[in-house]
């Protein structure tokens, strides 16, 4: 993992692709980890981790975790197919332990 840099990650999930954006930049609070589906750039996911959680817990880089995040957005009512979904989560963290993320890289 590349730290203090933006990330591109592509992934294909269910059949369909989709491009996930971590921005790591040190000049940032929190890490941003963004979703878009390849259909549309108007539609998005958008989520922020702490720095501690994201350097002890888990890897956001990691392709299992991007897919995790990406079934939990569309199990929350992410609609990725149409244009303008838009679903933010100011809180990250939480989904470390509800996702069980950190045992991804284990």
């Amino acid at each position: 993992m590349k730290l203090f840099t933006k990330e591109f990650k592509k992934i294909v999930v269910d059949d369909y692709p989709f491009l996930c954006v971590i921005d790591q930049r040190s000049e940032n609070e929190r890490i941003s980890f963004k979703i878009y589906p390849s259909s549309t750039k108007t539609s998005y996911f958008l989520n922020f981790f702490s720095w501690k959680k994201n350097q002890l817990a888990t890897n956001l880089c990691q392709p299992m975790i991007c897919a995790k995040l990406i079934h939990y957005a569309i199990s929350s009512g992410w609609d990725y197919k149409s244009e303008r979904a838009v679903l933010k989560l100011q809180d990250g963290d939480i989904l470390v332990e509800r996702l069980s993320l950190d045992e991804l890289i284990r």
